[in-house]
């Protein structure tokens, strides 16, 4: 029997920890994620970074995440091809920028004057986008890219520097941002649409490039826009649901293990959740900040109201119109199934309680909702 000396036995197992401690951080991969929208903004403080520190505790290390906020890696119209190319593993999707790229989605996301509740909308696109519309998911997989979740923003408003806007009258010769369906509501209301990114817009109020912009009550907060406007009309005038928060790659995808992918997918119901539940929250406590800021709630007068609401009955066909002149197959169906999906998640919000939530338990069950009706259905590569 051959004796081992004890430095060498010791000098062979220091050898095979460092093997293996190498062996680790070889596995370990760093996925880069990009996004057009700032750092602070909430969708990355309370939606992605967390997502991405669940994930990295969930696999002990093997996934870890580098963002690039604010378009410092790829602007919104670019976000989808540095995904597609590789220049990114992940991203924040806005199909709206690329409605050509993205037809069948951006049909969907079109029909923003149909919003009246952003919890609903939530619901309802991800039902649709992931587990219903097969031709929405085939959008992203042509350009190698699995979406994974999305969320809506809660109701827009005309948001204006002085004097504002308050009837229809107002409205005529206005320049207000407005893209898809809402820069079709502003023209068909008198005004000019003023077609640019949400990081723009302040800007653009800046330098007299607009009047205006359709948004929800939190980008008076994230993007500073309070600095300029001083008019928000109460009324709402629909919601932006196509913005696609989490995005990934499908050939970084199919490199995750099943561990790590499980980690992906558990954590996405309460991702979404809490960018809705914070958009939510948002909603009263920026406007009673900015209230303080000098900005006022402009009572919306009925003319506006009721050129709104015809807006909104005749919109849908203009919509199917756009969709198929981009070449998307059987239009109609997927916005009669979308309508449906809507319906279904008006339904369910209600069920956990009418109007404003104030609980956890109310949050939780929307949670639940979601992982329920969708993100337990979807079938992944």
């Amino acid at each position: 029997m051959r004796f081992i000396r004890p430095q060498r036995l010791l000098a062979a197992t220091f050898a095979v920890g460092v093997g293996l401690a190498v062996s680790s951080v070889a596995q370990a991969r760093e996925l880069i994620y990009a996004s057009a929208i700032p750092a602070r903004h909430p969708t990355h403080v309370i939606g992605t970074d967390p997502y991405f520190a669940a994930i990295t505790a969930a696999t002990n290390g093997s996934i870890t995440f580098k963002s690039y906020p604010g378009g410092t890696l790829a602007g919104p119209k670019s976000v989808l091809n540095a995904i597609k190319n590789g220049t990114a593993d992940m991203g924040l999707l806005a199909d709206i920028y690329t409605p050509n790229d993205l037809p069948v989605s951006t049909l969907v996301s079109d029909l923003a004057v149909l919003g009246r509740d952003a919890r609903v909308m939530t619901g309802a696109i991800n039902q649709t986008l992931l587990v219903e519309c097969a031709a929405c998911k085939k959008d992203y997989l042509g350009h190698k890219v699995l979406p994974l979740a999305s969320y809506s923003l809660t109701p827009y408003h005309f948001m204006c520097t002085p004097p504002g806007i308050s009837d229809l009258a107002d409205v005529k010769g206005k320049k207000i941002r407005g893209t898809g369906s809402m820069g079709q509501l502003v023209a068909a209301l008198g005004g000019t649409p003023v077609n640019i990114t949400s990081s723009e817009i302040y800007e653009a109020l800046q330098r007299g490039q607009a009047d205006c912009a359709l948004g929800p009550t939190p980008w008076l907060k994230s993007y500073s826009l309070w600095d300029m406007v001083r008019a928000v009309t109460t009324s709402s005038v629909g919601t932006y649901h196509g913005t696609n928060f989490l995005n990934i790659r499908t050939d970084t995808w199919k490199k995750l293990s099943a561990k790590e992918k499980k980690a992906f997918t558990d954590a996405l119901p309460h991702a979404t959740r809490m960018i809705a539940e914070a958009y939510e929250k948002d909603d009263a406590a920026i406007q009673t900040e900015a209230e303080s800021k000098g900005v006022k709630w402009v009572k919306t007068a009925p003319s506006l109201e009721e050129a709104i609401a015809k807006f909104r009955e005749s919109d849908i066909k203009r919509v199917i119109a756009t969709a198929e002149s981009r070449g998307v197959k059987d239009a109609e169906p997927i916005v009669k199934a979308f309508i449906a999906s809507v319906e279904e998640w008006t339904k369910i919000v209600d069920q956990i309680g009418p109007g404003v939530w104030t609980t956890d338990a109310q949050w939780d069950k929307y949670e639940q909702a979601l992982k329920t009706h969708v993100f337990d259905k979807v079938k992944y590569p």
